[in-house]
């Protein structure tokens, strides 16, 4: 039997799809991810098969809100708790206890939105993240450890089209 958690403690939860899945064997649970100033955004106010989801305020325009995404790695669930998103557009992530804003990663390479850091750690570490991209509905992700590209998005995978936009 494999391990429980990763050197980050993220639990490591067997893929009961990974018959439909390309490449994807193990499913990542995201056990806690920071702002920029270490505050954890991982609660226990919504949760995902089970597992506490990320909470992370949400800006457009002159407009604020919450989202919740589920912690489990490449699965594409968002529930906006108290502010309408149309598809396709782009929104600014800030930590939901000190508005701190996430700092961009790098661009997309799918959507030309911006791959936004969520931190694996209590400090600012691009080398331990997680990157997802500010355009609504874009399902560009890639999970970063060490320095290393651990994952991209599952949905990619799934689908085979990761070329496609």
């Amino acid at each position: 039997m494999g391990e429980r958690f990763d050197h980050k403690g993220m639990l490591i939860i067997p893929n009961p799809h990974r018959q439909h899945m390309k490449e994807v064997d193990t499913v990542y649970v995201i056990t806690h991810c920071y702002c920029p100033r270490g505050h954890d955004l991982i609660s226990s106010r919504v949760s995902f098969n089970g597992f506490p989801g990320l909470i992370i305020r949400v800006k457009k325009g002159g407009k604020k809100g919450l989202i919740a995404l589920s912690p489990v790695y490449g699965e594409k669930v968002r529930v906006a708790m108290d502010i309408d998103l149309q598809h396709d557009e782009l929104v600014a992530l800030h930590c939901p206890i000190c508005d701190r804003a996430f700092p961009v990663h790098s661009a997309c390479p799918r959507c030309g939105g911006e791959m936004i850091a969520l931190f694996l750690g209590p400090h600012a570490d691009f080398s331990d993240c997680v990157a997802v991209c500010n355009r609504i509905d874009c399902p560009n992700a890639s999970l970063i450890e060490g320095g290393h590209l651990v994952a991209q998005s599952m949905s990619d995978a799934i689908r085979g089209d990761a070329s496609q936009k």
